[in-house]
């Protein structure tokens, strides 16, 4: 199991992961943050860029997203934004994460917040912000296994919803 950035060969199995999310009828997750009907290689470019701190959207930052992947198939996604907006230290924090429903409860959502927070601290970040939703009770159990200490709840009036929002110290 390898940690890796999406690539052209990947076309197959990135389909299979975001079918996966659509068939347990989530067809949003917090990780993957490009239009899935793209072409594939516009996918791949576009991730590149991002982590360059190219072609961005506005108000967004240089982020670098990578896939859990066991032979050939994604497992999970990972996307670690570089530095905090006001928005993201109040709603979205530094790392998004998402298991392919078909494979949660393996412990592989602790092993890629693990492995984020890794590659986190060689980019120089200190620490992580990190939320997730009040009823997501597997994911606050992630947190906390990785070292994540509770702060507060927070509303975020664009989302309409909370978040409860946790900091993972790097050092």
């Amino acid at each position: 199991m390898e940690l890796v950035r999406l690539r052209l060969d990947h076309q197959t199995a990135l389909r299979e992961f975001l079918d996966d999310f659509a068939r347990a009828g989530e067809p949003e997750m917090p990780a993957f943050l490009v239009d899935r009907n793209l072409p594939h290689a516009r996918i791949v470019e576009l991730l590149d860029a991002w982590s360059r701190g190219e072609q961005l959207e506005e108000d967004w930052v240089p982020s670098t997203t990578w896939f859990l992947a066991e032979t050939g198939r994604l497992l999970g996604v990972a996307n670690l934004r570089h530095r905090l907006t006001p928005s993201l230290r109040r709603f979205g924090g530094h790392v998004g994460y998402s298991i392919r429903p078909s494979e949660r409860g393996n412990g592989y959502a602790t092993l890629l917040l693990e492995e984020v927070k890794r590659r986190a601290q060689d980019m120089g970040l200190s620490r992580l912000l990190v939320t997730c939703a009040p009823t997501n009770e597997a994911s606050a159990r992630v947190i906390a296994k990785c070292g994540g200490r509770y702060e507060d709840v927070s509303f975020y009036a664009p989302a309409g919803h909370s978040v409860c929002r946790y900091w993972i110290s790097l050092e």
